[in-house]
């Protein structure tokens, strides 16, 4: 899990820290910079995907095909207005390893890496670090593009010649062993939890559902919701293939839809693409065309969370949007209780007083508000249960932390 991301100078941000959850929801007003945040996880999913520097921001393009999309604003809107460089410092629970990963780049004239390290709290000592004593004086990023690790107070370390220029891209995935050296034991050991960290990173997964690309068939064996949610009907398919989970799926369906809906089916081509179909209660057959904008992307975002991976951080903006008042509250309680250490951590942005009716008083003390200070204008956060009025204001109406007059008051 990530239990916590550090911003310096990113964006919004100039030095805030914030604390998160299994389940962490993210308020405030448009422009106070939880979009941000969302970006610096996407940021971090896009170095453990082990893209260079610039495709993370400028996205990647295979064919005609879209690898990855990218961040908004690209590299020059990445740092603080005045700042040249950024750094993000996120700490993660893995196993029974605490990892703590910092990284500060540069936007101009390039993107690279100027500083990074990885600290473990077992080893009580950096498993590497680009500016330590070792390294006599060449430490941080050299002429050329140059960048020289060294670990464990001692080890210099040995890049692994990926790219020409190795500071492009993050260390995480370059590290290599020094064949014959008495140390190779314990770099295979660095090397490993670089890699676990690489795994926790890309396995972030940020749903932008579409309802428009999710009413046609598609194939039978896609394996992933799809960028924009479009294998819905498959994804849905193979849940119910077993009995428990198809009563799962009946569960967030008649927590989603109005009318009750009694039964899910799926109609298949001869080339086995499928498309779901709802029945209501008393017959009537709904197929994906005809269903609603707002109900489907609920759909998408419990199913996203559902299925993906164990330990996978799952980014998600306005779940509700679209769903009736009334069902919002339903679903905050689906996803919160989808949400867990063994499972997925959720992160989600809203604005909707209806969602936040449905959470437990727990999620609601945990979640993330987000204002701008008026004199500097950069994001300042707050945990909700840190608030004079917490208690209060949880006890009267949830919705009522969307006001400014409660935030502040």
């Amino acid at each position: 899990m990530l239990t916590s991301i550090r911003l310096r100078n990113f964006k919004s941000f100039a030095d805030e820290t914030v604390e998160l959850s299994p389940f962490t929801l993210l308020l405030g007003a448009n422009g106070s910079g939880k979009s941000n945040l969302l970006d610096a996880l996407r940021f971090l999913q896009g170095i453990g995907l082990d893209l260079p520097l610039s495709d993370v921001f400028r996205g990647r393009v295979d064919g005609r095909r879209e690898v990855w999309p990218g961040l908004r604003g690209g590299a020059q809107g990445a740092a603080r207005r005045g700042a040249r460089s950024f750094t993000i410092e996120s700490r993660w629970a893995i196993g029974k390893e605490e990892l703590t990963h910092r990284i500060t780049c540069q936007v101009e004239p390039d993107v690279l890496v100027e500083h990074e390290s990885l600290e473990a709290k077992v080893a009580g000592a950096p498993l590497f670090d680009t500016h330590t004593s070792a390294l006599k004086g060449l430490e941080g990023l050299a002429s050329g593009g140059v960048v020289w690790p060294s670990a464990k107070k001692t080890r210099s370390m040995r890049i692994a010649s990926v790219d020409r220029n190795p500071a492009r891209r993050s260390l995480l995935g370059q590290i290599e062993h020094h064949r014959g050296r008495a140390e190779e034991a314990s770099l295979a050991d660095v090397i490993a939890l670089c890699n676990a960290l690489q795994v926790a990173m890309r396995s972030a997964l940020s749903l932008d559902i579409d309802p428009s690309r999710m009413r046609g068939y598609v194939p039978h064996d896609a394996d992933n919701l799809g960028a924009g949610g479009q294998n819905l009907s498959a994804l849905l398919r193979r849940l119910c293939d077993e009995a428990d989970h198809k009563e799962d799926v009946l569960g967030w369906l008649r927590a989603v839809f109005t009318p009750e809906i009694d039964d899910i089916e799926f109609a298949e081509t001869g080339l086995g693409d499928v498309m779901m179909v709802l029945v209501e209660k008393g017959g009537t057959r709904v197929p994906a065309p005809s269903l609603p904008d707002g109900a489907l992307r609920a759909l998408g975002n419990i199913t996203g969370l559902l299925t993906a991976p164990e330990g996978s951080l799952v980014l998600v903006e306005d779940p509700d949007a679209g769903l009736y008042p009334e069902r919002a509250g339903l679903l905050a309680q689906h996803l919160e209780g989808a949400a867990r250490p063994a499972g997925c951590q959720l992160v989600a942005a809203t604005h909707s007083p209806s969602l936040l009716r449905g959470v437990s008083k727990q999620g609601l003390s945990r979640a993330i508000v987000f204002q701008r200070d008026p004199e500097t204008a950069a994001t300042v956060t707050r945990r909700l249960g840190d608030l004079p009025r917490f208690e209060e204001i949880t006890e009267r109406d949830p919705g009522e932390f969307l006001s400014a007059k409660a935030l502040t008051g």
